[in-house]
């Protein structure tokens, strides 16, 4: 090649990094075990453009399908057209992030340039650092370190495996602020569903945040087929029995990607899935009618319907900064739609008083709190303050554990072992029959979370929108709400008179 010809190929190159690839680059092919052009798939030439157009992107994807490779093909490619380049590369351990470095990955694509396109010289070269006489520099470190330089490019390899993101974020992400470019990538890891990648991912979907994402399913890659898959799927399911492992490794959604893990879990996946709607949007505050309670936290659906009936389950904590927080779920009795959700660290008297005030808009809305604990200065205050039905439980009046001989009336649910079980069983009834409809993410995960033996959220999740959920769920059942039984058949009867009364005058005329 002339220097002409050398030369009119570099400015093609500083261009496009995605012609500067798909002609100069080569790989390493694991399978094959040599190295090989990297000829990008559309998906591939398609999330270059992401990366290049937006400066904080995130990649949620399947196993192997060559993103590690075409994200360090872009750093490298800045390292060389757009000097004096500064790449930060993270990954879980030391060793790894090294291994992104080194000669199996970015140092051996640099090598198998051409000399012409290459810097005159490396200036730097070791493990961790590797400067070129451009004065470009790349350095390697795990995800402990790293936060005292400004880079043109931070790139977190396998981030959904990162123990602690969330402090790296913070660490690393004003390192790109003046300008830079941030780059988070991974497959998912399922037993953190609430982590915060997949919170990063799902807020960018939203367009809630400055990040732009991408999802790659398992079938991008050219050489998977329907008989691969098959395959896949069938191994997983006789070692696990469960899909969890599948979903983790070669996602086809990036709905299977998020969800948390099914196996043990006291409600379906598959029944959860049937029952959520979160195309439906909350109702943002200024279109809100006059009189909509103000509450921080509260979150509404739907508005109060004057011929609907509703009911409100209630999950009461602490109120303090490290508490969980107090939750209260607000359904539609006929339809079990969610229509409003409140969440937040509120003290008791508090959680309370939202409490009357979201359940008189809703028409007088009939109440289950859950009596252990906080939730007994709740259901006092409710009781000397608001004018709310207050529902009693599985022991209460009209419970089957009821003692008649118990003057005390108990108002509220006791969630003792064979309460949790009674609203549990009452909860999953309701998705498997696709007897109630969720718009709120975090209980819907919060609700997949639901461990079939403890009945509980594993160690360091959250469960409190779950219960409060599961409360409202029980609030509609005839068994511990007869007055909206009965309400509901006056309704019907009123309606067939007014039918009748109908049939009358048309028969008159």
């Amino acid at each position: 090649m002339t220097a002409d010809e050398q030369k009119a190929e570099w400015l093609k190159c500083s261009f496009s990094p995605a012609y500067w690839i798909h002609t100069y680059v080569q790989i390493y092919d694991a399978t094959e075990k040599v190295w090989i052009p990297f000829k990008l798939w559309r998906e591939q030439f398609e999330t270059l453009k992401t990366i290049q157009d937006n400066r904080l992107v995130i990649i949620l994807k399947a196993r192997q399908l060559g993103m590690t490779w075409l994200v360090l093909a872009f750093a490298l490619w800045l390292m060389l057209f757009q000097p004096i380049a500064t790449i930060l590369l993270f990954s879980k351990r030391d060793d790894e992030a090294t291994y992104l470095l080194g000669v199996e990955r970015m140092k051996g694509i640099y090598k198998r340039l051409p000399d012409w396109m290459q810097a005159r010289r490396v200036e730097v070269d070791n493990e961790h650092e590797w400067m070129l006489s451009n004065g470009s520099i790349a350095r390697a470190f795990p995800t402990s370190a790293g936060d005292s330089y400004t880079a043109t490019l931070a790139v977190v390899d396998e981030a959904d495996l990162v123990p602690d993101l969330n402090r790296l974020m913070n660490s690393v992400k004003p390192t790109i602020d003046g300008g830079g470019r941030m780059i988070l990538l991974s497959r998912v890891d399922k037993t953190k569903p609430q982590s915060e990648f997949k919170n990063i991912y799902r807020a960018a979907k939203q367009k809630l945040n400055g990040w732009a994402s991408v999802f790659l399913p398992w079938w991008i890659r050219p050489q998977r087929d329907d008989a691969w898959y098959i395959a896949q799927k069938q191994d997983i399911l006789s070692r696990t029995t469960a899909l969890d492992d599948l979903y983790e490794q070669y996602p086809a959604t990036d709905t299977e990607a998020l969800a948390p893990s099914t196996l043990d879990k006291r409600i379906a996946g598959t029944w959860l899935e049937q029952c959520k709607d979160f195309d439906t949007q909350p109702i943002v505050e200024k279109e809100l009618p006059e009189g909509a309670p103000s509450i921080p936290g509260l979150v509404i659906y739907r508005l109060p319907d004057a011929l609907s009936e509703y009911v409100i389950g209630a999950d009461p904590a602490e109120g303090n900064p490290t508490s969980d927080e107090s939750a209260a779920t607000v359904l539609d009795h006929d339809t079990g739609e969610e229509v409003a959700v409140l969440a937040g660290r509120l003290e008791p008297s508090t959680f309370a008083s939202h409490i009357d005030a979201i359940g008189m808009w809703y028409n007088r809305a009939s109440v289950m709190v859950e009596r252990n604990n906080h939730g007994h200065a709740v259901l006092l205050w409710l009781r000397e303050n608001s004018k709310l039905t207050r529902l009693k439980g599985h022991d209460g009046k009209f419970g089957s554990d009821a003692n008649a001989n118990d003057k005390v009336p108990k108002e509220g649910w006791l969630s003792n072992t064979r309460g949790k079980s009674i609203l549990y069983d009452a909860a999953a009834d309701a998705f498997r029959e696709g007897d109630t409809v969720i718009h709120s993410f975090t209980t819907w995960t919060q609700l997949s979370l639901i461990e079939g033996s403890t009945l509980r959220a594993p160690e360091g999740e959250r469960d409190d929108r779950s219960d409060s959920y599961a409360l409202a769920l029980v609030a509609r059942d005839d068994r511990f709400n007869p007055a909206a039984r009965l309400a509901r058949e006056a309704r019907v009867l009123r309606e067939k008179m007014e039918l009748a009364r109908q049939a009358s005058r048309e028969k008159q005329k």
